[in-house]
């Protein structure tokens, strides 16, 4: 079987300028789903909005022609859409405002559409949706009305049957009434770019974020290479600084300049006197305040003052602030922020290896000054040995010298932090005496840090005086700890190191209501220390206090600490009461008790003054505890 057809035909009556094409709404339902296949259901919106406005506009040019009255055309939108088989009914209400010359001030129309093809097509293709679905009736609803009132309209819908709603609303009013109620996420929706101009867009930012890259990478490259080098802060800074042409500054926790680049030294001081103004202005709420001593890590901050922006970034090592790094804008107009960011945290990341190697450095030639300390006090070498060996530390060991001990407790501190923490004080204490241009020797030994302090180094002040500002800097940064000193006499003679260390040890056993206990004040108790009259003090302590001198036993320590207490106190039961948190007649009670246990008379003056003597000897030998 054969078929073979030929014919011609054409439609006379066809008008070829706006002919209409009959498409089952069902082929919209196919476009719909493949269009959200290909280009994903948010640009769907927009997509459909401005082809329905297109819509639209074409149409009322077309209704402008008949030169009907604004009314009639108002009428006419919704009609067109029952014609179009868009919907099958509708339901509309309009109020409109117009000026003398016929301009619109104001525009409220609402309406309800029956049977709408988009609802019905996008529930048949994809399943009810979350937001409303009739984008290309709005669109058409939107550029209709646009074009015959002359004013940008906007309709939007309010319910729809495509997410479950019984009835598809809308809304239209003018776009100015629209703009404040608009949800961010709204306004893409009608006022999208085309998908070309957005390609284009995304691949100059991927172009743009590719030469990035690069440039980062080379970034790190040249910082890499420098650190290899073994190059210091400053000439890295210079680096960066010829790079970025940003200047840069580097300080401590303190705001204090380590180094900067990229700024002449006029403009550096007035950046950073502003700087120090902001922080004393904004101490109380600024993250980044002075006093405090232990700075939270953040991974960047913007600070901006009246002449000059900062973007700032921590210099961590081993999870410690030390420092903050910092890029300059003196015109505060940044709009690479992220970008700049990204270098100088590479910058911050070479800063912090830097700085590690130097505290590595620095530490380990600390650490081995401590170990020299430790062979000085345990007399390992010949007195020459060690004076020959203290001028490679930087340090005459024959002029006349000290040796301090303190004793240090955080009193919030946990078991598991408590390494720790001696390990940042023993830190601390070098750093310190290093800050302040003093060449000292410091070792931990038995959970206490030691100070060996030449004659030299004291200078001008006194060793007290020394050691009592110190101890007010330990306070000041950790005012929770508890910090104690004893001082030795003035040595004069490296080979008695030991003798010195057990003097300023002595000391310390008696700082119960001073923290810094000097040697020399401790009189008659010193002499008798230093005697190496143990076993004779001893033996005094236990005919003189009798049944008091059971040291192991609590309650008798309680008497001992309330008689040493009354006896430091020179007899007054007010201050006495007072340092023990008794009540008055608890503490005549316990007074009582001891004068029958010693068969003494605590008012006579001979007896408590050797009372006192006893016991400070017994906590210098290290037998009597009373903390």
């Amino acid at each position: 079987m054969e078929i073979k057809i030929s014919e011609e035909s054409y439609n006379h009556n066809l008008v070829m300028n706006e002919r209409k094409i009959l498409i089952p709404s069902s082929a919209f339902g196919i476009l719909r789903e493949q269009l959200v296949r290909n280009i994903g259901i948010e640009r769907l919106k927009g997509f459909l909005f401005h082809y329905g406005w297109e819509t639209g506009v074409s149409e009322a040019k077309e209704a402008l022609k008949t030169d009907i009255s604004l009314e009639s055309l108002i009428k006419v939108g919704p009609i067109l859409h029952v014609k179009n088989g868009q919907i099958s009914g509708f339901k509309h209400e309009c109020n409109v405002e117009l000026d003398e010359d016929q301009t619109i001030i104001s525009y409220h129309a609402t309406g309800t559409w029956i049977d709408s093809y988009e609802a019905a097509e996008h529930i048949k293709r994809i399943g009810l949706s979350k937001t409303p679905v009739c984008h290309t009736l709005i669109g058409y609803s939107s550029g209709f009305m646009s074009t015959v009132s002359g004013e940008p309209l906007m309709a939007k819908e309010i319910a729809c049957v495509g997410k479950g709603d019984s009835a598809c609303r809308w809304i239209l009013r003018t776009q100015k009434e629209w703009e404040s109620e608009l949800q961010k996420d709204e306004q893409p929706f009608y006022n999208e770019t085309p998908i070309l101009k957005e390609l284009e867009y995304t691949y100059e930012q991927l172009l743009e974020q590719k030469n990035f890259i690069t440039r980062l990478a080379n970034f790190q490259k040249k910082l890499t290479e420098e650190i290899a080098r073994g190059s210091d802060l400053q000439t890295i800074a210079n680096m960066v600084y010829d790079i970025v042409q940003i200047p840069i500054m580097i300080e401590d926790i303190d705001f204090q300049t380590i180094t900067y680049s990229g700024l002449s030294k006029e403009k550096y001081l007035e950046l950073n006197a502003d700087l120090e103004q902001y922080i004393q202005e904004n101490e109380s709420k600024n993250m980044l305040e002075r006093k405090d001593r232990n700075p939270r890590v953040f991974r960047k901050k913007a600070l901006k003052t009246t002449i000059q922006e900062r973007l700032i970034t921590p210099i961590l090592v081993q999870k410690e602030v030390l420092g903050y790094c910092s890029f300059i804008y003196e015109d505060i107009k940044n709009d690479k922020q992220e970008e700049d960011y990204l270098l100088l945290d590479r910058f911050a990341n070479a800063a912090s290896l830097i700085l590690l190697n130097e505290k590595t450095k620095y530490e380990t030639f600390e650490r081995m000054k401590g170990n020299f300390l430790e062979q000085i006090l345990d007399s390992q070498f010949p007195a020459s040995e060690l004076i020959k060996r203290g001028k490679y530390a930087g340090l005459d060991l024959e002029q006349p010298y000290y040796i301090t001990v303190m004793e240090y407790k955080n009193t919030q501190s946990s078991i598991e932090k408590e390494f720790l923490f001696q390990e940042q004080i023993f830190e601390i204490a070098f750093r310190y005496f290093t800050e302040k241009n003093h060449n000292i020797l410091v070792s931990q030994h038995d959970g206490k840090i030691i100070l060996f302090i030449t004659n030299d180094t004291v200078r001008n002040s006194t060793i007290y005086n020394m050691i009592k500002e110190f101890h007010e800097f330990m306070m000041q940064k950790y005012p929770q700890g508890e910090f104690k000193f004893g001082i030795s006499n003035v040595g004069d003679d490296i080979k008695n190191a030991s003798k010195y260390y057990e003097e300023a040890t002595i000391a310390l056993r008696l700082t119960i209501k001073k923290k810094i206990v000097p040697f020399q004040t401790l009189g008659i108790v010193g002499v008798l220390i230093n005697s190496n009259n143990r076993n004779g003090i001893k033996m005094i302590a236990e005919q003189e206090l009798g049944p008091l001198y059971d040291l192991k036993e609590p309650k008798t320590i309680e008497l001992i600490k309330t008689l040493y207490s009354f006896l430091l106190n020179g007899g007054k039961l007010e201050q006495t009461m007072s340092d023990l948190s008794l009540s008055m007649s608890g503490l005549r009670h316990r007074i009582n008790k001891i004068e029958s246990l010693l068969e003494k008379d605590l008012r006579d003056s001979n007896e408590t003054h050797q009372l006192l003597l006893i016991i400070k000897s017994l906590i210098a030998l290290g037998e009597l505890d009373l903390e």
